[in-house]
Parts: structure tokens; C-alpha cells; sequence
């Protein structure tokens, strides 16, 4: 092949002449070069489509996808709290319970330092809170048998006729007597058991812990509801055994002995009330030693 260029310097033309071998070389060297641009062009693509960008996008969607099923999850969660919430207010209703651990209409006391609030994000906050609402959901279930628990007690007759100490004496009776602390006259609303450190203190009576914990005056204390409006409380205990919300039974461990709050020495101040009112355990004590 003969290629012919006019050099207008010279003003005579140029002849180039070209072997086949030459222009098949060459057309093959385009060919090769091409199909690397192409090649590379192609990866270069599929690079951009694989690349982290796209592959976050489709975790952002299973992530959707999952906080959407666990959403779904949360608000059956609540729908039960609701329906237990209602069936506790009107079982409580039902049977008369007077007592804010029994008070379905109102949030449980809570506290704390303010906190921002902060929608879920993440599939770990939403299991959190799911924790969080399954635990509120236990502790509404609890009450609810405390409650049944309550009203099976009503249902039978109380018998209050037990000890709540073994090897003491008493100390100090019910009614009015010399103060131990100023001397004056005062009422005393239960009976003293003197005794050891330490010494067990039992539930007289199957019944539900409504406190447990530190009173001004009693020390640490335990209050237990025996239905039919019975009450008995067990104060000045060195530690508690119990906590509120527990069903416990008859001679059930509840208290240790001790000499916490307003006490002159180790003694278990041990008290019957009825409908709220201090009551003579006395009655109770002389049938149990029988």
C-alpha cells in the first residue's frame, strides 16, 4: 500500500509506502488496545457498582427492614402492657386493695438525672428497649399474682396465730408505756421481741411484701399483706430477706434481727394492723404458744 503526502516546502510529494504485514500488525495492536479499554472500562464499572457505597446502601435496607419488624414487635409489647394494666386496675377495683403497690392507674416511681432523648438507631438500642418494655411486662405479671395471691388470702380466713421469732422474750408490750427514749408517756403500736444478732425473723401468715427497705423511726422494715385488711410489719431488722413484690409463706425467712432505727438495743418491734390501723398482737402471740 502506497500512501502519497504533497510537502508544499519543497513543492514535491512525499510516497510512504506500507507492508500488509505492517497494517495487519497494527490494526491487531488497535484491536488489543480497544478491547483493554473496553476490559477496563467494564471493570472500572463493576468496581463502582460493588463498591462500599452500594453494599451500605443494601445493609441500610436490611436494617429497615429489621427495626421495622422490631417496632412491630414493640408495639404488641405495649398493647399487652395495656390490657394487663387494665385487668390489674379492675381486679384491684374488685377486691377493695387499698395501697399504692396495688395503684394500676398511676406510673411506677421512678428518678433520675435528665437525659436527651435519643431515638433508636441501631438494631442493639431497639433490643434494648424491648429489654426494657419485656422486664415492665414481667413486673406487671408479678403484681397481678400478687394480687391473685391477695385475694385467694380473702377468700380464706386469715390466721395471724403464729410466732415471728423463736428463743426471744418479749420486752416491751402494746399500748402506752414509758418512752425508752425520752422517758415521757407514749404509745407503743406493737410488741418487742428481745433477742440475739442475727436471730431469723418469719412471716407469720402467707402473704405479699408490699415494703421492704429503711423507714424513719422502724429501721429497716418489712410490711407484709395477708388480705382480709392484715397487715403485719416486722421493724429494727439488721438486714431484710425480702424484697417488695415477693409472695412468701408462712414461716418464710423475712428479716434478721437488729437494732436499726429509733432502738435502745437488738430486738424485733413486731406489729398487726387492720384496715390501717395498729391492732394488740397479743391475741395473735397467746394462741401460737398454745
Amino acid at each position: 500500500m502506497n500512501i502519497i503526502f504533497f510537502n508544499r516546502k519543497h513543492n514535491r510529494p512525499i510516497r510512504l509506502q506500507l507492508n500488509p504485514k505492517i497494517i495487519g500488525s497494527a490494526a491487531a495492536g488497535l484491536f488489543v488496545l480497544a478491547s483493554s479499554i473496553g476490559a477496563t472500562g467494564y471493570w472500572a464499572y463493576n468496581k463502582l457498582t460493588s463498591s462500599p457505597v452500594a453494599q451500605l446502601s443494601a445493609a441500610d435496607l436490611a436494617q429497615q427492614e429489621e427495626l421495622a419488624a422490631m417496632a412491630a414487635r414493640m408495639a404488641d409489647i405495649q398493647a399487652r402492657m395495656m390490657r394487663i394494666d387494665a385487668l390489674g386496675a379492675h381486679l384491684a377495683e374488685s377486691a377493695k386493695v387499698k395501697g399504692d403497690e396495688f395503684d394500676f392507674s398511676r406510673k411506677p416511681p421512678m428518678g433520675g438525672p435528665e437525659q436527651p432523648i435519643e431515638l433508636p438507631e441501631t438494631t442493639a438500642d431497639v433490643d434494648k428497649s424491648l429489654s426494657s418494655l419485656g422486664t415492665a411486662l414481667e413486673l406487671r405479671e408479678a403484681q397481678l399474682l400478687a394480687l391473685d395471691k391477695v385475694l385467694q388470702s380473702r377468700r380464706q380466713q386469715v390466721n395471724l396465730n403464729n410466732m415471728p421469732v423463736r428463743d426471744a422474750y418479749i420486752s416491751s408490750n402494746f399500748g402506752y408505756r414509758a418512752d425508752p427514749m425520752t422517758g415521757r408517756t407514749a404509745f407503743h403500736g406493737g410488741i418487742d421481741f428481745a433477742g440475739t444478732e442475727g436471730s431469723d425473723v418469719y412471716s407469720v401468715a402467707d402473704g405479699v411484701v408490699t415494703y421492704s427497705g429503711q423507714r424513719t423511726g422502724y429501721g429497716n422494715v418489712v410490711e407484709i399483706n395477708h388480705g382480709d385488711g392484715l397487715v403485719t410489719r416486722y421493724a429494727h431488722a439488721r438486714a431484710v430477706a425480702v424484697k417488695a413484690g415477693d409472695m412468701v409463706s408462712k414461716d418464710q425467712l423475712v428479716a434478721y434481727m437488729g437494732s436499726t432505727g429509733r432502738s435502745t438495743g437488738t430486738h424485733l418491734h413486731y406489729e398487726v394492723l387492720r384496715n390501717g390501723k395498729q391492732i394488740d398482737p397479743t391475741t395473735f402471740i397467746r394462741v401460737a404458744k398454745r
